[in-house]
């Protein structure tokens, strides 16, 4: 008889609202924090939490049932977990990443987006979790979606024919969101959105802190041109991306949880015209994505391979946008 291997032991660091859930969130999507994924899956143990902010980790502790600290640093020496989730400010991933993937016995790591605000910081995190032997990956969270998987085999299998143009929107910056979009942009399109790019960034929309919202365009080395809007994120969230082929025209909507096939078909009103149906929209709804994320990330580790969604993906993203950020300073183009 085989014995099935123990959970692995995993912490949070950070306690907001991606790491212990929100109690006002659609039941819908399910395990949409980490805390509960980590709680829903087999194969791992929550056995504790921290944030900077004493009384906040206090309080995810007695709720979450494991011990609570206000120092990573403690809770590393501490517990030596074998997973660690991290679910701090962004302008706080490169530094506090850097000392977890030097804990002993750390066998996985997921971090929130972006893996770095510096392409020099994420590189170098990628490349010391690849000389630890640590399992690096990030929640670019559709990345985790069997819908949103499911919509890139279809375009892979050729529904829209060739690819020829790309839209999109978003907002709260080009780091914390707009990386989200690029990742996105990569899981839908593969390899036509793979390799060197020519961004140039325009004023746009509300800048997330320190972080710019412009709008760009972007050249890919595959002849793929992108274009990507900003909105302003004090009036509503906006997130979405609409691929036009030569058989046809895919809209993605509500943060990825609508998508609407068009179609090419004659014009009804013109003789001799051809245009789009109006399509039948289809439920895309994002359930589980952190328990996705979290089976994906302790699967990687058994099997030693790559996560879904990787620490290579997630610089590829940065990337991107630092190109983005750098235009936007120039009034030039950059390319990356």
């Amino acid at each position: 008889m085989i014995t099935p291997p123990r959970p692995l032991r995993a912490a949070l660091i950070g306690c907001g609202r991606i790491a212990i859930g929100h109690p006002d969130d659609h039941p819908a999507l399910q395990a949409a924090s980490h805390a509960a994924a980590y709680q829903a899956c087999p194969d791992s143990e929550l056995v504790a939490v921290c944030d900077a902010r004493a009384e906040v980790a206090a309080a995810a502790g007695a709720r979450l049932g494991v011990p609570a600290f206000s120092d990573y640093r403690s809770l590393l020496a501490a517990v030596q977990p074998e997973v660690v989730s991290l679910c701090t400010p962004d302008d706080t991933h490169a530094a506090i990443l850097a000392e977890v993937l030097l804990s002993p016995g750390l066998r996985g790591v997921l971090a929130e987006k972006p893996l770095a605000l510096e392409v020099a910081a994420a590189s170098q995190l990628v490349a010391t979790a690849a000389q630890r032997g640590v399992v690096l990956a990030v929640n670019y969270s559709r990345r985790y979606a069997p819908s949103q998987q499911a919509l890139a085999r279809r375009l892979a299998a050729g529904a829209l024919g060739r690819i020829n143009s790309v839209s999109g929107c978003y907002s709260k910056g080009i780091r914390h969101n707009g990386t989200h979009w690029f990742d996105w942009l990569r899981l839908l399109l593969g390899a036509a959105a793979d390799g060197p790019a020519e961004v140039m960034a325009y004023p746009g929309g509300e800048a997330f802190g320190d972080d710019p919202s412009p709008q760009l365009m972007i050249h890919f080395a595959s002849g793929l041109v992108a274009q990507l809007q900003a909105a302003n994120h004090s009036a509503y969230s906006l997130f979405e991306i609409a691929l036009s082929g030569d058989a046809g025209r895919l809209r993605i909507d509500q943060s990825g949880h609508r998508a609407c096939w068009q179609p090419v078909i004659d014009s009804p009103l013109y003789a001799g015209y051809r245009t789009l149906a109006d399509g039948n929209p289809e439920d895309t709804l994002m359930s589980n994505l952190l328990l996705h994320a979290v089976a994906d990330l302790l699967a990687a580790i058994r099997d030693a391979r790559p996560p879904a969604c990787s620490g290579a993906d997630a610089l590829a993203a940065l990337r991107l946008a630092d190109a983005a950020c750098r235009s936007l300073a120039s009034g030039r183009p950059v390319r990356c």
